[in-house]
């Protein structure tokens, strides 16, 4: 209602929620990542206290869920992670969390590049392969539409057109 581009997480959106996302072409960025690292954390007795450990268990799938009705609605997804929980390194595990909520493969891409270059206000010069764009380019041994956690497999990575790491 304030007019937002995007909510980060979505955990315990609804169908109003859903419903004002469509109407205002609001992105939901779903970060699955902080809700499974989330469930991880509370297997550790240690880490959470009793109360916090129920809810931690239930926000992952909770999570994946939201996600998936908001797909399935038709919002704009991008994507996104939320390092400041997960490890760092291990944003790739997005995808197949991704997945598991009803995301097409292809869509998981088109979330992670098109529509993420879109919300940050850099369409025009990222997010697609086009000439006179900047070459931001990864290339992996096997196929990730197959496979979405086949994306920790980056063998190249290609930054403005000057390659930074290959494997």
């Amino acid at each position: 209602l304030a007019g937002v581009d995007s909510i980060e997480h979505g955990s315990f959106l609804d169908e109003e929620a859903v419903e004002l996302f469509r109407e205002t072409g609001a992105y939901l960025v779903p970060t699955l990542l902080a809700g499974a690292t989330v469930v991880e954390m509370a297997e550790d007795p240690d880490y959470f206290p009793p109360a916090v450990r129920a809810k931690a268990r239930m926000v992952g799938p909770v999570m994946i869920g939201a996600l998936g009705m908001a797909y399935r609605a038709g919002v704009k997804i991008a994507f996104g992670t939320d390092s400041g929980v997960s490890r760092h390194g291990e944003n790739w595990r997005e995808f197949p969390l991704m997945v598991r909520a009803g995301v097409p493969p292809m869509d998981c891409l088109v979330a992670a590049t098109i529509h993420a270059a879109e919300l940050c206000g850099l369409g025009e010069e990222l997010g697609t392969l086009q000439p006179g764009r900047r070459a931001d380019v990864i290339a992996l041994r096997r196929n990730p539409l197959e496979d979405m956690a086949r994306m920790a497999e980056v063998v190249f990575v290609m930054r403005d057109g000057e390659v930074r790491v290959t494997r």
